[in-house]
């Protein structure tokens, strides 16, 4: 049994048991928000471990493994999660972030990481910041 049933089927859109570079675009794209194709490729490179561009299961846990999030590319990630593409991560984008990554891993509420992370205080997270605050929860 997987440890992350939920988080990955929800990026499993076809229902084969891979995640796709298409599957994340695709999922993406489906909630209105437009993603860089180059960026999802580096998330799920980061994923692969036997090189076939898609990410199983036991990809997915093992970059799960214990709470640990294994992000090898900040700046693909604060892409993704940046909907609106504003340039800065809102409370509401961090939210959607815990839902579909972090589920069972990220513990307390959005609002409170966001303020601990906001170094400037400006209500939103940076690159720099969202890069700290990965940072942080990988460890």
């Amino acid at each position: 049994m997987s440890a992350h049933p939920d988080s990955f089927d929800l990026w499993d859109r076809d229902g084969d048991g891979q995640v796709s570079v298409e599957d994340i675009i695709i999922g993406i794209r489906a909630q209105g928000i437009e993603v860089d194709d180059a960026s999802v490729e580096r998330m799920v490179a980061a994923a692969d471990t036997n090189g076939d561009f898609l990410v199983s299961r036991a990809e997915f846990d093992a970059a799960l493994v214990a709470g640990k999030i294994e992000v090898t590319d900040a700046d693909a990630a604060f892409q993704v999660f940046d909907v609106n593409q504003d340039g800065k991560i809102s409370v509401e984008e961090l939210e959607q972030l815990i839902r579909q990554v972090g589920q069972g891993m990220i513990d307390g509420p959005a609002d409170v990481l966001l303020d601990a992370a906001d170094a400037d205080g400006d209500g939103f997270l940076s690159p720099p910041e969202f890069r700290s605050l990965l940072e942080f929860l990988c460890r």
